[in-house]
């Protein structure tokens, strides 16, 4: 079982489900022993063009990522925290705990511009993430960072993609 057990968080994501970058709100609906269920959505920043020498209003648009995905236990905790337990009786879990999990799951972003335009992106992800607990009372908070391959799939092509995330929780 993993200790870094929480419900909600905020995090910061580029290159990934969001074309550049993107703030999401995180809610983990389902939690099983050694895997979990992770929902996101949230809003973010598409590029425009022609950015001139002083204008900065270049038609910037507006990105709405939304994510589901199934996260696996890939170190095997369990089995460090017995062989600690047994080796010295009376020791606690360390405060400070890192565990990494394998990701897999599907991503939609829509996105839009000032001038009508609109854009559909479809995912399939796949990453890995690492996520530190700090047991530190009264509230102890884990900070997490991921990283995944995100091919997509928009306007008639396939690509593929990349990106990296910073969250930590808040309930």
């Amino acid at each position: 079982m993993y200790r870094t057990r929480y419900t909600s968080a905020i995090m910061v994501e580029t290159f990934a489900t969001s074309p550049i970058l993107s703030v999401n709100y995180e809610y983990l609906p389902v939690r099983w022993r050694t895997s979990f269920l992770s929902i996101r959505g949230g809003i973010g920043f598409l590029p425009g063009g022609g950015i001139s020498r002083f204008n900065v209003n270049n038609g910037a648009g507006a990105s709405f990522p939304i994510s589901a995905t199934y996260d696996f236990l890939l170190n095997n905790l369990r089995k460090r925290v017995f062989n600690r337990v047994y080796v010295k009786c009376k020791s606690a879990p360390s405060r400070i705990a890192s565990e990494f999990f394998g990701e897999t799951g599907l991503g939609y972003t829509f996105g839009a511009y000032p001038n009508g335009d609109t854009r559909h992106y479809s995912y399939f992800i796949l990453g890995i993430r690492q996520q530190v607990i700090f047991d530190i009372p009264p509230h102890p908070r884990v900070i997490f960072l991921r990283a995944n391959v995100t091919p997509s799939y928009a306007v008639g092509k396939f690509e593929l993609r990349g990106g990296v995330s910073l969250g930590i929780s808040i309930k």
